[in-house]
């Protein structure tokens, strides 16, 4: 029996789905995603908000882990550290409720009555 007939046959299919997956990859890698996450300083210049009240968004459930900003804080951190995905927080912040900041009453002056 001869096989090399249908053996020349599936190499000649299996490169043709090689090429097709390598130039699938190519242009995939070309692509730029939309949506992308940076660190909470670039995030507060194109939301037009404070530190604090993103912060405040994110330990308040209002940002969507995973979506909205990513926890990239290490298990020997003190500090939790994020990245927010601007684009997609703008977009759910719209819709949602807001959480207000709490602030420390000594830190916040006293009003002057004149």
């Amino acid at each position: 029996m001869d096989f090399s007939p249908s053996i020349a046959s599936s190499l000649c299919d299996i490169t043709k789905r090689l090429d097709r997956l390598q130039s699938d990859v190519a242009r995939l890698s070309q692509q730029k995603a939309p949506d992308r996450f940076v660190p909470i300083n670039e995030a507060i210049r194109y939301l037009h908000c404070g530190r604090d009240w993103l912060v405040a968004q994110i330990k308040g459930g209002v940002l969507r882990p995973g979506i909205d900003f990513i926890d990239r804080t290490s298990s020997t951190a003190v500090r939790k550290r994020y990245l927010v995905n601007p684009v997609a927080s703008l977009r759910w912040l719209n819709g949602a409720q807001a959480v207000s900041v709490r602030t420390n009453a000594k830190s916040v002056l006293p009003i002057e009555h004149s």
